[in-house]
């Protein structure tokens, strides 16, 4: 049998997971929201692919668009860094792009193909979100 402050402890956690769902469904980035409806509207293997492969060019758009946005608003030394993070970053993801198709490759059966264009998207992604955040630190 709970305390009565374990009963409100664990109403507590209760509503600020709630509250944490429902704020992260409301601030879906666009292009998650496209994947979304496209991967509900084409779920077949190619569909999914065709989807996914939307998605990493729409990721894509927005690190450039982010990188852009930084480089033009960063005093010089930030600047620098930024484009030297950039340039690693590239490396690393053209072999993380070679190892996903290998690894993926490697498998067979057709269900592992939207498999590896999801995980490029993530990739993309991943790398997307770190620079428009260090742009939402920019306009703080």
């Amino acid at each position: 049998s709970r305390t009565p402050m374990a009963n409100r402890f664990i109403c507590i956690i209760g509503i600020l997971a709630a509250a944490a769902i429902g704020a992260s469904a409301q601030s879906r980035h666009p292009v998650d929201v496209r994947l979304s409806a496209c991967l509900d509207k084409s779920p077949s293997t190619q569909g999914s692919i065709e989807c996914e492969r939307t998605a990493e060019v729409d990721w894509d758009k927005e690190l450039n668009r982010a990188y852009r946005e930084l480089q033009a608003s960063l005093p010089a030394a930030a600047k620098s860094a930024l484009l030297l993070t950039q340039r690693a970053w590239i490396k690393y993801r053209d072999e993380e792009f070679k190892a996903i198709d290998l690894i993926y490759g490697a498998k067979d059966g057709t269900m592992y193909l939207p498999m590896l264009a999801g995980r490029r998207t993530r990739v993309v992604k991943s790398r997307a979100l770190e620079l428009l955040d260090f742009l939402e630190l920019q306009k703080m």
